[in-house]
C-alpha cells in the first residue's frame, strides 16, 4: 500500500514524474531560502530593536 501511496504522489505510476520531481525539489530549495531570508530578517530585527539604549530589557513596574 506505501509502495502504491508514494508511487502516486510521486508521480510515478503517472508517468510525470520526471517533471514532478524537479519541480518538488525546486519548491523544498525556495522554501529553504525563504526560510533563511525570514530568519535573517527577524534575527535583524531583534537586534537592532535591543542595541538602542532607550529600549528597555525588562519593566520594573
Amino acid at each position: 500500500m506505501w509502495e502504491f501511496l508514494t508511487g502516486f504522489f510521486f508521480a510515478r505510476a503517472t508517468g510525470l514524474s520526471r517533471f514532478i520531481r524537479p519541480l518538488l525539489f525546486l519548491f523544498l530549495v525556495g522554501v529553504v531560502i525563504a526560510g533563511f531570508i525570514y530568519a535573517a530578517v527577524v534575527f535583524r530585527a531583534v537586534s537592532e530593536r535591543s542595541e538602542h539604549h532607550h529600549v528597555h530589557t525588562h519593566s520594573t513596574r
